[in-house]
């Protein structure tokens, strides 16, 4: 078990707000256009508000510097900047097209598994690899089930990143990747209630997942 007793430095924190910021921009031209799309899939108009995607990729990085930046959670800080990288991406074109391309989810995957490999070398401690692994398989089972059983309201890219964030949530605290979990599942929840109560979602509204399986592991970091 990690505990977060120190946060990273203000200068760490400045660095990943102004490398997040150059992220944030690069992955605005490369998503704004809709390249990601499949031919069956521009019945719809592009999503709108890009100027997110420059926000949230620094705003994100400055949180996860901020909280795991300390010493004693540090080499555990690249696999979630990682994620949390990818995570933008994958939320943006999942809220656009209920999809998470296995093309980023598996490289995701493996980069991820790769750092916290480094991780567990650098530290001397396999517990954390071994339990960053346990953790994945576990999430991704569970995941997996409820996949099966949900008769598509879940789908294997949801998964796979739920399994991903396994691995990076677990590599820091075993019990994280289920904090995680729970939060999606309340925070999408909530969402639902209140678009049903504001009319702007049916009963027949399809929301994408993928994006609350992110946030509720970055809550679930953020509190630690």
């Amino acid at each position: 078990m990690t505990v977060f007793t120190q946060t990273g430095p203000w200068w760490l924190v400045l660095a990943a707000v102004v490398v997040g910021s150059a992220l944030g921009g690069w992955l605005r031209r490369e998503l704004v256009t809709g390249g990601y799309r499949l031919d069956d899939e521009w019945d719809r108009p592009v999503l709108r508000r890009p100027w997110l995607l420059v926000a949230l990729v620094p705003l994100v990085w400055g949180l996860l510097a901020w909280r795991v930046g300390g010493p004693g959670t540090l080499t555990l800080l690249p696999a979630l900047l990682l994620v949390g990288f990818a995570g933008v991406a994958l939320s943006w074109i999942d809220i656009d097209v209920h999809r998470l391309p296995h093309g980023l989810t598996y490289p995701l995957g493996a980069g991820v598994l790769g750092i916290v490999l480094v991780a567990g070398a650098v530290s001397g401690s396999w517990t954390l690899l071994v339990r960053a692994l346990v953790s994945g398989v576990a999430a991704y089972l569970v995941l997996l089930v409820l996949a099966l059983i949900s008769r598509g309201q879940f789908g294997l890219g949801d998964v796979t990143v739920g399994g991903i964030l396994g691995i990076a949530l677990g590599s820091v605290d075993g019990r994280l990747p289920w904090w995680g979990l729970m939060l999606a599942f309340v925070i999408s929840g909530l969402v639902s209630v209140v678009g049903l109560a504001t009319r702007r979602l049916t009963m027949r509204t399809d929301l994408a997942f993928g994006p609350y399986l992110l946030v509720g592991a970055l809550v679930a970091v953020l509190l630690g």
